[in-house]
């Protein structure tokens, strides 16, 4: 499932999290698919386990 099929599901509001400097932005995530942002996770790059915490928190579901 790509990111962006994600975010429709979620409240607006995710998109205002703050990323750390260099890491991806909301555009370059949307075209990523779940196992991509998983693998991001895997190999500790910048800004990715906090999309992957972002996207999974119940919080954020509409």
């Amino acid at each position: 499932m790509k990111v962006s099929e994600i975010l429709k599901g979620k409240k607006g509001s995710i998109k205002q999290a703050q990323f750390p400097a260099n890491s991806p932005s909301w555009e370059e995530l949307s075209e990523m698919i779940w196992e991509e942002i998983k693998r991001g996770v895997e190999d500790n790059i910048l800004g990715f386990s906090m999309v992957r915490k972002l996207l999974s928190d119940r919080r954020f579901d509409r």
